[in-house]
Formats: C-alpha cells, sequence, structure tokens
C-alpha cells in the first residue's frame, strides 16, 4: 500500500467515533408539571410554559420528557400525586398553586422545585426569604396577603352603598392569610365581613346565608383551585342574588363575573420555564431569587354591572386594562 493511502485510511478511520458519537441521541431530561385540574389551568393544559420551553430548545422526546399530572382540589388527591410524581424522580418539578408546593414539599427536600401561582411564599414556609431562598424550591410569586385590601377598595369602588360582604374561601386550598387582612381592611372603612368557607356546591348555594341579605352586600371570591373549578356556579350565584363580586382571576371576568384584578398565570408560566431551564444546565434553585409578580391587569364586565345595576365610574374605567362590553 502506498503511503499516501495509508495516511488517507488512517484519518478515515480516526473520523468514525467522532461520526459516531455525533450521531447519539441526546440525553433526555425529566420535567415534572404538577397542576389543579385542567379546568384550572384552562390553556391547553401548560402550554404557556411548554411553548417557551420550547422556544429554549427543549422538544419532547429529544432532550426532555415531560410528566404531568393535574389534580382535583381534595387533600388526599393532593397527597397521592405529589408522592407519584416524586417517585418518579424527575430533574425538576414546575409546580403550581400554593396547595400544591406544600405538599410537594413534603415529598422532597433535593428535587429543585420552580413554582409559579402561589402566594407569598416566605410567610408560607416555601422559602427563608425572596433574594436568597436556600433549598431546593424557588419561583414566582403571585401575590402578597396584603392584596386583599385592594380587592375590597375595588368592591367598595364599583359599589358604593356597599356595607357587608362575604368573602368566598375553600378550607382545604385557599391559604389562611387572606382572611385577617381582608377582616382587617373592613374595620378600617366600617364594613362587615362574613366569612363563607365552602367546600362543594351546596355551600355555594348557601353563601346568601352568610350574607344574610342581598341589599347593599357583595363578594370577593379568593384565590383556589376549588373556586376557579367552580367558576360557573359562583358567577351563576352572584347573578342571582344581585351581588357584585370581586375576583381573583380574569377568566371569572371573561365567564361573566363582574370584575378582577389578578396576575397573569400564563406569564408566571413562561418565566417558570427560563428557571426550569436554567436548573438544567446546573444553577442551583436556592441561588435563584424569587421573583414578585408586577403586573397585574383590572378586567371589567360592562354587561354584568349594567345588569346589577351598577354605574361604573370613568375612573374605574380608566384604570382597566380590558373591558368587556
Amino acid at each position: 500500500m502506498h503511503r499516501r493511502e495509508f495516511i488517507m485510511l488512517l484519518g478515515g478511520a480516526a473520523a468514525w467515533p467522532l461520526t459516531a458519537r455525533a450521531q447519539q441521541p441526546e440525553r433526555i431530561r425529566r420535567v415534572g408539571v404538577l397542576t389543579p385540574k385542567p379546568d384550572f389551568v384552562d390553556r391547553d393544559d401548560v402550554a404557556a410554559f411548554t411553548q417557551e420551553f420550547k422556544r429554549l430548545g427543549w422538544e419532547e422526546g429529544r432532550n426532555f420528557h415531560l410528566e404531568y399530572r393535574a389534580v382535583a382540589p381534595d387533600v388526599e388527591q393532593l397527597r397521592s400525586a405529589a408522592a407519584d410524581l416524586v417517585g418518579l424522580k424527575p430533574e425538576v418539578i414546575l409546580v403550581v398553586s400554593s396547595p400544591l408546593l406544600k405538599v410537594v414539599q413534603v415529598n422532597t427536600d433535593t428535587i429543585p422545585i420552580v413554582f409559579v401561582g402561589v402566594t407569598d411564599p416566605v410567610d408560607g414556609g416555601f422559602v427563608a426569604n425572596l433574594a436568597h431562598p436556600g433549598g431546593n424550591i424557588t419561583g414566582f410569586a403571585s401575590f402578597e396577603f396584603s392584596f386583599g385590601s385592594k380587592w375590597l377598595q375595588l368592591l367598595k369602588e364599583i359599589s358604593p352603598h356597599l356595607r357587608h360582604f362575604a368573602v368566598i374561601y375553600h378550607p382545604g386550598t385557599t391559604p389562611g392569610g387572606w382572611l385577617p387582612v381582608i377582616k382587617s381592611a373592613a374595620l378600617a372603612i366600617g364594613l362587615e365581613m362574613n366569612e363563607a368557607a365552602v367546600n362543594d356546591d351546596d355551600g355555594i348555594d348557601n353563601v346568601i346565608k352568610e350574607i344574610k341579605s342581598s341589599d347593599d352586600a357583595g363578594m370577593i371570591v379568593l384565590p383556589s383551585s376549588f373556586t376557579m373549578l367552580h367558576r360557573q356556579r359562583i358567577i351563576n350565584f352572584a347573578a342571582r342574588h344581585q351581588l357584585p363580586a370581586v375576583y381573583w382571576d380574569s377568566r371569572f371576568v371573561k365567564d361573566g363575573g363582574l370584575i378582577s384584578y389578578a396576575f397573569n398565570l400564563d406569564e408566571e408560566e413562561r418565566q417558570g420555564a427560563t428557571y426550569v431551564d436554567r436548573i438544567l444546565k446546573g444553577e442551583k434553585p436556592g441561588d435563584l431569587p424569587v421573583q414578585e409578580t408586577t403586573k397585574f391587569e383590572l378586567i371589567i364586565n360592562l354587561k354584568t354591572a349594567k345588569a346589577l345595576g351598577l354605574t361604573v365610574s370613568p375612573t374605574l374605567l380608566t384604570r382597566a386594562n380590558s373591558v368587556i362590553e
């Protein structure tokens, strides 16, 4: 064999392992997602998260696998779903809502967790502080409990003759910090507040007993997967009894509710995807600061206001991000 041919043969042989390595499939990274039932995250499951994750270079089946779990607002089902997901040993878990974060936190202190849709994570005992969360948990905080006073101000503004109101919440999935804040704000402006814990559809219909009378009354509906899943029943109840109501999510208003002042969960899911991406690339969750939502949207349904006999002030309309007519 001529020397030149021999060198070319060696060169080709040296390239074989490189070619083989280039053709090897990428490592599949396992990512867990735990949300309330799909009716709550009502956007093709968690489409905002998966779309942003794809934009960041992650493709299902090529370099990551999504373990998705959606669970009803029942304590035992929450625990079971969290234990099941943790048992699969994903490299990162995205968790939507405070109740789900609570049960996942109990199940693991090692798997990195990114949360969205969570109220006051420091007060809830999820992180040590916002700037340096430490541990295995970080994410994006939606509300502080002080936000409850803003909902009451809105209710009073859209219903100036308000004298008493009910706060609708689900004892199993609504964080407890809301009630004292709203009660304190109500006392400061001379309003009577009635707590209306609801556990089922019948409980929603029985809220009228807590209100005592629909004259000069109103409602505030607090964040929880239960109130979201049963939103149409709550909206219908408010309409039937001619009660102005302030809601914690815009989907209530789009479905016929009066007014909402809320964060954008889609945006938080997109942000959550960036943190999951950074953790998979080597960053520690405890080093990623918890970020607080700074953008809130005020949405008013003028058709509902008219049905309730309410006149929305020009000032309030000017502040609205969106008006449904």
